[in-house]
């Protein structure tokens, strides 16, 4: 039977469809990423592996797998996956598809109405028993509408949350490396193009919605943000190194805006992964765990989706998202988005 190995728990769902192709190896130490040396250890006789963000599939664990055939992952673009490896053992690697950008715009945008609302700390506001009456000052937020949404990389999750905030009916602005057509800014509410300090300067909230990519990396560090409002807001579910968070919490500390969203860090590593340890400390900060794909729903798509491309393979045919496509002997694809 094929060897098939999985790193960390995925949904059961695609448990049961990948039980049915083989003999199925679930690593169940952690749910998080397995030590790198067990990792080695337990793929040395494994043919197909399940790959998952945050768990590096480097070149050692990629030679070390045998007789490796095929490496599928349930992540876009398999960045924890050494393609150049993969592709010398003419194995191929597997994506998936764009499944995760509706369900990071409704999360972004959850994301801005719970900092604006500063929903954080609203129960802890109640259990401490400083609710004396409901038109108390002691505790206020920030409403959306009518304020202005400036968008950072109208890419697919920039334009469904567009899309979102416009019938809320907060003004879009964006940036994005060319303009849109005028018709394409009709159909996002009327969203406008502005330069990236324009942007800043203008909006009530900014959400960092762009791909990590060389240009992008950094791209928000002291300059821009000092453009922003004293009120306004700033969102991050793109990744946590398109931000400059030791400038980010600089301006937080010294009320030089009003606040910040951040569901990735610039950190996200090993044991001490997460945000600067000062944002911990800040009431108008409102952190999650990267968490703006973790629907059930979607994350069962996303697990499936690896699997049929599993199914796929081992029935002789070419699976729908391949990375390497020099493995076929077609030339290699762009890859500029690193993160």
């Amino acid at each position: 039977m094929t060897k098939i190995y999985v790193p960390q728990l995925i949904p059961e769902v695609a448990v049961r469809r990948l039980e049915k192709l083989g003999e199925l190896t679930i690593y169940t130490g952690t749910d998080g990423p397995i030590p790198h040396d067990e990792l080695v250890a337990a793929v040395r006789d494994q043919e197909i592996l399940f790959a998952l963000a945050n768990i590096p599939f480097d070149r050692e664990v990629i030679e070390a797998a045998g007789p490796l055939k095929l490496v599928s992952a349930m992540h876009m673009t398999a960045t924890y996956v050494d393609h150049d490896a993969c592709t010398r053992r003419r194995v191929p690697v597997c994506g998936l598809p764009n499944f995760v950008s509706k369900t990071t715009a409704e999360f972004t945008f959850a994301l801005l109405l719970a900092t604006a609302w500063n929903l954080q700390d609203a129960r802890s506001f109640m259990r401490q028993g400083k609710w004396t009456q409901s038109q108390s000052t002691a505790f206020e937020a920030t409403r959306l509408f009518g304020k202005t949404l400036g968008i950072v990389g109208l890419g697919a999750i920039g334009s469904h949350l567009a899309r979102r905030a416009a019938a809320c009916d907060l003004k879009i602005v964006y940036n994005k490396r060319a303009p849109l057509s005028p018709a394409e800014e009709f159909a996002l509410g009327g969203a406008e193009y502005r330069a990236l300090e324009d942007l800043f300067s203008e909006a009530d909230f900014v959400a960092l919605c762009p791909s990590l990519t060389a240009g992008t990396r950094g791209l928000v560090g002291a300059e821009l943000i000092s453009l922003m409002k004293p009120s306004a807001i700033l969102i991050n579910t793109s990744r946590g190194a398109v931000l400059d968070e030791a400038a980010l919490e600089a301006a937080l500390r010294e009320g030089r805006i009003r606040g910040a969203g951040l569901d990735v860090f610039e950190n996200e590593r090993g044991r001490e992964r997460g945000p600067r340890p000062g944002l911990w400390e800040l009431p108008n900060v409102v952190l999650t765990p990267h968490m703006g794909s973790t629907a059930r729903e979607t994350r069962a798509e996303m697990a499936l989706r690896a699997v049929e491309n599993i199914e796929r393979f081992l029935a002789g045919k070419r699976p729908f998202d391949v990375l390497n496509p020099e493995v076929y002997g077609e030339a290699a694809r762009n890859r500029e988005v690193i993160g």
